[in-house]
């Protein structure tokens, strides 16, 4: 019995054999497993034997051994590189599309940023009734869409000369960039279009042919179209801001002689005050009246009188410093603020303008005719430490000195 279960064992094994030896030829492992499916049957004949069983044996060998012949088969086929290589250019072409998608998505982000800076800045201009107060959100955008902080915006003067436009926004490193001169000369003067060149562009804003600004940007994303873009989108929200600072300056200057008008003038007195007072510093204030005026006007006409204001206008804006401040102060008489101003100083150049304009002469026809001037100093803190106290001691002085004869200057302090 016990040799009868050995061959049982042996010929229920012989699939194994079939497929271990198979691995290497699978032919030779199928003859391996039959002849020992074969042998160990003709062992179990020759003793006592069920045909139940055995056929139940026979028929579960016969079906192992086909299946490790089948599964040999496959595993010795060579592998399909056709189905390898296509999953292979498969997954190159997802990872390119991919990297276009990605691609695009950068851009669209760049060009909704863009957009935004432009939209922004549209509406910045659009909107605003306090231009200096708009300036360093404008100068943010700017940078936004310029990708530079090295970005620029310049805006039109009342001159209209595009060599005297002032610095209206810029970026946070604006100050960095050539002034404004060097500009117009690296783009050969105010650009009809924009002018790139030494990592440095310059583009024009104009509308209707008016020269309303001038962009500067050094390095970042800068391109001459994009300027172009961003500068075709501002130039009417800029012309609004343009337009609204010449009402307002309209407003404040007087428009005859383009002097400061007389609320203007009591406002800087106001401010140059306070500043000295903070400071630590002096301030001089000079009031000067036309000698005869209202008899110049009765000879020659207001015409002619209005011409002389205009001169003497000029005269006096001329005859001071930058950072001083003239103004009309009412009929012929005008007003300067001069901050810093010490009480020599301050006379001296009292006498500088008087003597200027008494040595002017005025055309009327074939006339020549020439005039003079009174003035009357006041300075900050000895004559008054309030506007009212200081200009009431510059008045008096003035009327000092047209009672001293005219022609004259006279220090508050002197009276």
């Amino acid at each position: 019995m016990h040799s009868q279960e050995l061959w049982l064992t042996a010929a229920a094994a012989s699939p194994l054999l079939s497929y271990f030896l198979g691995r290497f030829n699978r032919w030779a492992g199928l003859a391996a497993g039959l002849g020992l499916f074969a042998f160990a049957s003709a062992m179990l004949l020759r003793g006592p034997w069920a045909p139940g069983p055995y056929a139940a044996l026979a028929a579960w060998t016969a079906a192992a051994l086909v299946h490790s012949v089948a599964l040999n088969g496959r595993a010795g086929r060579a592998p399909d590189r056709a189905r390898l290589e296509a999953s292979l250019a498969r997954a190159a072409l997802l990872e390119k599309e991919l990297s276009a998608v990605k691609s695009e998505a950068t851009q669209n982000a760049a060009g909704e940023k863009k957009t935004l800076a432009i939209y922004s800045s549209v509406k910045l201009l659009s909107e605003t009734v306090e231009p200096a107060a708009a300036a360093k959100q404008l100068g943010k955008y700017l940078s936004d869409y310029f990708g530079s902080e090295e970005a620029a915006l310049y805006m039109a003067g009342n001159s209209g000369d595009p060599a005297a436009m002032e610095l209206f926004a810029s970026g946070g490193r604006g100050s960095a960039l050539p002034p404004l001169a060097q500009l117009l000369t690296a783009a050969g003067g105010f650009p009809p279009a924009p002018v790139q060149g030494a990592g440095l562009l310059v583009a024009p804003v104009t509308a209707g042919g008016q020269a309303l600004g001038l962009i500067a940007v050094r390095g970042g994303e800068a391109d001459a179209a994009a300027a172009a873009r961003f500068a075709s989108e501002i130039a009417f929200a800029l012309k609004r801001v343009i337009l609204f600072r010449q009402v307002e300056w309209l407003s404040l200057t007087d428009g005859l002689t383009g002097l400061w008008r007389r609320s203007a003038l009591d406002e800087k007195v106001r401010e140059e005050l306070r500043r000295a007072a903070a400071f630590k510093t002096t301030m001089g204030f000079m009031i000067a009246d036309i000698d005869h005026f209202k008899r110049l006007n009765d000879n020659y006409g207001h015409q002619f009188g209005d011409a002389v204001l205009k001169r003497v206008a000029h005269l006096l804006k001329t005859g001071v410093y930058e950072t001083d401040f003239v103004g009309r102060y009412g009929g012929e008489e005008f007003g300067i603020v001069l901050p810093r101003a010490d009480a020599a100083g301050l006379r001296r150049k009292a006498e500088t303008i008087r003597s200027r304009i008494e040595a002017e002469h005025f055309s009327q026809g074939l006339e020549r005719v020439r005039l003079t001037v009174s003035i009357g100093i006041a300075h900050f803190p000895k004559d008054g430490r309030s506007p009212e106290e200081l200009i009431a001691r510059a008045d008096a002085a003035l009327y000092a000195a047209k009672d001293g004869g005219r022609n004259r200057v006279v220090d508050a302090g002197e009276i």
